[in-house]
């Protein structure tokens, strides 16, 4: 479990490093932001950020995959 969660760990900060490679412009809130890592509270800007805190690895991992994907088209 421990092994799998640092792989997921792993994966979380190289996707970031990627992003922030190919984006210099962006400050690193930009970044937590264009990628869904922090996300508004049910698609309403007005109540602010979603709370975060219990977000599952993979489920993270799965949000920036896709993100990334609809960026790159």
């Amino acid at each position: 479990m421990i092994e799998e969660n640092i792989n997921k760990v792993d994966e979380l900060v190289e996707l970031i490093k990627e992003y922030s490679s190919k984006n210099p412009e962006q400050r690193f809130t930009q970044i937590l932001f264009n990628l869904k890592i922090n996300e508004f509270k049910d698609d309403d800007f007005t109540q602010g950020l979603r709370d975060n805190y219990n977000d599952l690895d993979q489920n993270v991992l799965k949000r920036i995959r896709e993100r990334l994907r609809l960026l790159n088209k």
